[in-house]
């Protein structure tokens, strides 16, 4: 168990968000974003509770404005809880396409859902002279989970992981190295990772083009062969054209082309408040 003045815990923290929360809800009454969320948290939380039902001391949860957050791992320890968390994200995503489907049939938008994921070592504890605050974890580990979960719009993707859950799960799923980011310009950089798919079910020629491309271009990109990575990102659209991962570092490319990065550069970039990213 962890003690009341919070011990170091290695933990999976799910970050979600509904994307375009703003301009979803901004011509919708109160009483409908309150059904809407209602609904919409349902059918998470079911996802969830799969998980979590075997599992009720080790994965918290809660709802938060329109974002849910999983912890997995804690109060007390859970093994596997990187994949577990992989898992759980997966069974959100498919409660999400019954969702829209139901949303549809009602002439009614599709919501679309981003989720990070990170594992680390985190502070955890139980507050229990608090009865309003069961537990808390916090850490540079848990502000990670939640800046992942905030640039997966910006790359275009569903599910993008931080190295150390990639590494936890690498040998089940199919994915790609996405970018490496600092959470501040004095950090070291991070790798995430975008979730393609699980092995185990195979995925399409296309896609596996696509991974072959885009690895390319980021191992010329690192090596600032700019203007040949570019033709490696090109290609990615030629085959994807909503490859906004490629669109981004085409982007780069010619930026950089331009004007030359400094020898200290090593391709990672600084996520500011906004989630957007800035060079390092």
């Amino acid at each position: 168990m962890v003690n009341s003045s919070g011990d170091r815990q290695e933990v999976s923290v799910l970050f979600s968000e509904i994307s375009g929360y703003s301009s979803l809800t901004e011509n919708l009454e109160a009483s409908e974003v309150a059904c809407l969320l209602q609904d919409y948290f349902e059918s998470m939380l079911q996802a969830v509770n799969h998980y979590r039902q075997n599992h009720e001391q080790q994965i918290e949860v809660a709802c938060i404005g329109n974002g849910l957050i999983v912890v997995f791992g804690a109060p007390q320890f859970l093994e596997n809880h990187g994949w577990m968390a992989l898992q759980t994200a997966i069974a959100m995503h498919k409660k999400l396409d019954e969702f829209n489907h139901h949303r549809q049939e009602q002439n009614k938008p599709v919501i679309q859902m981003g989720i990070g994921i990170n594992s680390d070592w985190t502070i955890s504890n139980n507050i229990a002279e608090n009865k309003s605050l069961q537990f808390s974890a916090v850490g540079d580990g848990v502000n990670l989970g939640n800046l992942l979960q905030g640039v997966s719009n910006q790359y275009g993707c569903n599910i993008v992981l931080g190295e150390n859950t990639y590494r936890a799960c690498e040998e089940r799923i199919w994915a790609r190295e996405l970018d490496r980011i600092r959470m501040r310009s004095n950090y070291p950089p991070v790798a995430l990772y975008q979730y393609l798919g699980l092995k185990g079910e195979g995925i399409s020629d296309e896609s596996k083009k696509v991974m072959e491309h885009y690895d390319l271009g980021r191992q010329y990109y690192l090596s600032r062969k700019f203007a040949i990575a570019m033709g490696e990102f090109a290609t990615v659209l030629e085959i994807n054209s909503h490859d906004r991962a490629a669109r981004l570092h085409l982007k780069r490319c010619q930026r950089l082309l331009k004007e030359p990065p400094t020898e200290e550069w090593d391709g990672s970039w600084v996520a500011k408040k906004s989630w957007e990213l800035a060079e390092h």
